[in-house]
């Protein structure tokens, strides 16, 4: 078996996707990022000559255009706010996963997905006209139509001195996409039967 070539981060970006065809362009990434209202924010810990502690927090967050950041809120103090405070680089993925798609070849069990990595630096927001803004933004877009000091009422400063939150400034991003529908079979394997040829819902798998 050949060993795969060593991945160098510094010596290839890490935001370009290894298959062209499966790559998409910006206005395709910042499309999904402005429709899926949930992802996942990777941070580490690392003391001085420490080992890096890596940690992934699923939540709700909102892509703001002009910006070109991504904004979110947590708990006031946990390990988000304190990997975040360090400052190093964050990773976030968001993505659409629609059907299973079965197959006669091990490794061409499938799943339809549309995915976006952002790479970036995240930091909190101390300002309370900075904080205000940004949780106004996600909370209308998680909630379409829903209109804080309308609908609800405003955002208190007593509320931002209960939350943490934070932009994530996008340097590099990649999207992909991979929505077959159906996967590759196995040559001169026998079909599937036909009640598991067919792809099938996500939840199907549980």
């Amino acid at each position: 078996m050949t060993t795969p070539a060593f991945y160098d981060p510094a010596a290839r970006d890490p935001s370009l996707s290894r298959r062209p065809q499966n790559r998409r362009d910006d206005a395709w990434i910042a499309a999904l990022l402005s429709r899926v209202p949930l992802g996942r924010v990777a941070t580490v810990w690392q003391e001085d000559g420490g080992p890096a502690w890596p940690f992934v927090t699923p939540l709700a967050f909102a892509y703001r255009p002009e910006q070109h950041d991504l904004v979110y809120h947590t708990n006031l103090v946990g390990r988000l706010r304190a990997n975040t405070a360090q400052g190093h680089p964050a990773t976030f993925e968001a993505s659409e996963i629609g059907r299973l798609l079965p197959s006669t070849s091990p490794l061409e069990l499938g799943v339809q997905y549309r995915s976006v990595i952002v790479f970036g630096t995240a930091r909190v927001l101390t300002d309370p006209t900075e904080a205000r803004e940004a949780l106004t933004v996600l909370s209308e877009r998680v909630f379409p139509g829903l209109r804080i000091g309308q609908h609800t009422r405003p955002i208190l400063d007593s509320d931002l001195a209960r939350t943490a939150v934070y932009s994530l400034a996008i340097e590099r991003w990649s999207g992909k996409e991979n929505w077959a529908e159906a996967a590759v079979q196995e040559d001169g394997w026998p079909p599937l039967p036909p009640e598991l040829a067919g792809p099938r819902p996500l939840g199907a798998a549980l």
